[in-house]
């Protein structure tokens, strides 16, 4: 049982990235990029198809960032380049990385047909070790990177292209590095959730975007954050809130009762719920 909370601690702090992906994209950039689910996939599936041949978890962890972060290249340019609108442009990078996706999720065979799953090997403490100390660093070099006068640019960039380039700044380069970040942050995220639950496959990103959106919104109505610090701060809470709230759902069998079909009507009750009860918290607060 304790094992179980442990992990739930470590997939609460790698769904906190998708948080921070979300917050990058959605309020500092001010841009719709649904490509998160394909970059969590396609980071947990490159993870695990490199483990099955050996490869260190640290560099395979490397490796899924990189790949991410080509994911919000590619999307950028569609942008920038061709001017593609923003959504549109995050389907075709969604579509374009569906086949790499598959033949990465393919190696998965290798796994059941192996003695045990390479992924679980270690014990959940180390685990969680694992998790906390990536996370820690990547929450850092958000927080420096948005404190930054190019976090300034981004920001700048959130208000308005016009504004952007009529102040000199390249919005291209800040959209593309803006981009490949929070998609570098979602790609480890799928890695740390691959780690964790110990296998992957095409399905590892699904609900992500929602994921990353519901935490920004209820660690935003938590704490109400007045600087970048607060904002990377609320991207934790709001994950750890949520992550808690469905663990008690999921504990109590409600989703046994009602049915596996049910899994997505209570997922909206409880989001909807957790955002209503911290909005009204937060009201109660400011009397």
């Amino acid at each position: 049982m304790s094992e179980h909370f442990i992990d739930v601690f470590s997939l609460s702090l790698a769904f906190s990235l998708i948080g921070l992906n979300v917050y990058m994209t959605t309020r500092v950039l001010n841009i719709t990029d649904i490509a998160c689910d394909a970059s969590v996939t396609l980071g947990g599936c490159s993870y695990g198809a490199l483990l099955v041949f050996g490869v260190n978890p640290l560099l395979a962890v490397g490796v899924a960032m990189c790949l991410g972060m080509f994911a919000g290249f590619l999307t950028s340019s569609l942008i920038t380049n061709i001017g593609i609108e923003p959504v549109m442009a995050s389907i075709i990078t969604m579509a374009a990385l569906q086949t790499f996706i598959l033949k990465l999720s393919a190696v998965h065979y290798i796994i059941q047909k192996s003695s045990g799953s390479f992924l679980t090997s270690l014990p959940a403490i180390d685990n969680a070790l694992m998790v906390s100390g990536i996370v820690f660093i990547c929450a850092l070099l958000v927080y420096r990177i948005l404190s930054s006068e190019f976090g300034l640019a981004m920001r700048v960039y959130g208000d308005g292209e016009i504004i952007s380039e009529s102040l000199g700044i390249s919005t291209g380069k800040v959209l593309r590095i803006g981009l490949g970040i929070a998609n570098a942050l979602a790609a480890i995220a799928g890695a740390l959730i691959a780690q964790v639950s110990g296998k992957f496959g095409p399905a590892t990103g699904n609900g992500s975007l929602v994921f990353g959106m519901a935490a920004v919104i209820i660690g935003q109505k938590a704490i109400s954050p007045q600087n970048f610090k607060g904002a990377v701060i609320a991207c934790f809470v709001g994950s750890f809130a949520y992550k808690a709230v469905m663990e008690v759902a999921t504990f109590s069998g409600l989703d046994v009762k009602l049915g596996s079909e049910y899994q997505n009507v209570i997922t909206a009750i409880v989001l909807v719920l957790l955002i209503a009860l911290m909005h009204d918290a937060r009201r109660k607060t400011t009397r």
